[in-house]
């Protein structure tokens, strides 16, 4: 899954007025921003296999950002250093903390929907995955939907602070739909390790920055 995740990260926004909405884009594929660097590293192992699913090429080994057991812990580290450090001047620490670690913890069960069984639950066997993935049109239509819902409860709980911000927010999420189209249905497969760990990683950190301007335009 790659734009469903973001769902996550307006909902949340919408139940927390003081988090940010582009470092819960970050949040939300926090694992991911890990598990690319790692494969690099050798920690973890990404091989291509030509139509492994209908969506990608990707056979995942990735015990160590992917599990549900590693994905807990990341999450109480970013609810930690939430805590103690990046939000510990403000009134509504504890529930920033808990915000941001739910949205890391959130790409774990968004990813359950669509992998095959290669996400642990604690390391090795046993792996879960409703493979999704193996349908391309529906694995579209999902992010598609998680996104619109995710985009409605942000709309909810905020207002535009100027004419721009009563339309930005639906223009930024019909410009993620675009990407994932482009992404599923058109762009060449990628099988170099170190082009696809850029790529991605260029895309997690463009995307949340645009959230965060995005954000700026409401309250």
């Amino acid at each position: 899954m790659f734009v469903g995740h973001y769902a996550a990260a307006f909902v949340l926004k919408g139940k927390e007025k003081n988090a940010s909405l582009g470092m819960l884009f970050l949040a939300t594929q926090f694992v991911d921003i890990l598990f690319f660097p790692l494969v690099v590293l050798g920690l973890e192992k990404l091989t291509f296999i030509d139509r492994y699913t209908a969506v990608n090429d990707f056979k995942m080994e990735f015990p160590y950002t992917h599990g549900l057991l590693a994905s807990m812990l990341w999450a109480g580290l970013i609810y930690a250093l939430y805590y103690f450090v990046f939000a510990k001047k403000k009134e509504t620490k504890k529930r920033i903390a808990l915000i941001m670690g739910l949205a890391v913890l959130s790409h774990w069960f968004a990813d359950l929907l669509v992998h095959t069984p290669d996400l642990p639950l604690i390391y090795g066997e046993p792996k879960v995955g409703l493979g999704l993935w193996n349908n391309k049109i529906l694995t579209f239509a999902l992010e598609a939907i998680l996104l619109a819902a995710g985009l409605w409860y942000y709309l909810k709980k905020t207002k535009p602070t100027s004419n721009i911000g009563k339309y930005i927010a639906i223009i930024f999420v019909v410009f993620l739909l675009l990407v994932n189209y482009l992404n599923l249905f058109v762009l060449p497969a990628n099988h170099n390790v170190i082009a696809l760990t850029i790529s991605a990683l260029a895309s997690y950190f463009v995307l949340a920055a645009i959230a965060h301007y995005v954000d700026l335009k409401r309250i």
